[in-house]
């Protein structure tokens, strides 16, 4: 059994990161990636039983398109996002709202292209948050991803969580650390150790199991 986590990024100019688990949740391999295709080919190589992308991989239900002139709409009035973000939302957690004014559009579309891809060839791809996940395992105090402690904190938490980072500690930085910690809610997810946000027409969110 193997997880592989994805750190994805809106741009092919900037590398996107990826992080595979083994069913010991041991860190095989990390590394990085330009184009789509890059992707899906390592992906067929492997073969992983759950492909964990950092990304929203699907519009709002209602929605056709994020393009501002087109008519597509929330299917529920005065909605902002899809589902599960406003339950984020109401649980403390910060996240981009998946709408027409989303300033990460270009991620949202590269999200869904690479998830309809894999699926098509016959691929188990899930979406989820690495700022949740670590709200959710780590408590409230973690530091935003760009802060200079960010690399650090996520190193000392993620070493009791995940083995082989040491063989890796050269390429570990804030990017691959998000690649790693997608890849390890995938694994929660392959030992039924998750819980599930939103609509499944309009996607859902895994995340580790949620407090009572």
């Amino acid at each position: 059994m193997s997880v592989l986590g994805v750190d994805l990024r809106a741009s092919k100019k900037k590398p996107s990161s990826i992080a595979i688990l083994d069913q010991q949740s041991h860190l095989s391999q990390l590394g990085s990636f330009l184009e789509d295709d890059d992707l899906v080919k390592l992906v067929n190589e492997v073969q992983p039983n759950i492909v964990a992308i950092g990304a929203p991989l699907n519009l709002p239900s209602g929605f056709c398109c994020l393009d501002q002139s087109c008519e597509c709409h929330f299917s529920i009035p005065n909605r902002k996002g899809r589902l599960f973000e406003l339950e984020l939302a109401k649980m403390g957690i910060s996240c981009f709202y998946t709408n027409k004014g989303s300033i990460i559009r270009d991620l949202i579309y590269r999200g869904i292209l690479l998830s309809n891809i894999l699926q098509e060839s016959g691929h188990k791809v899930i979406e989820v948050y690495p700022h949740a996940t670590k709200m959710l395992l780590f408590g409230d105090k973690v530091p935003p991803k760009n802060s200079a402690s960010s690399v650090r904190y996520m190193i000392g938490h993620l070493t009791p969580l995940v083995s082989g980072m040491d063989e890796h500690a050269d390429d570990l930085d804030r990017n691959t650390c998000d690649a790693i910690i997608n890849a390890y809610t995938g694994q929660l997810h392959a030992q039924s150790n998750t819980d599930i946000l939103g609509d499944p027409e309009e996607g859902i969110l895994v995340l580790p199991k949620l407090p009572n």
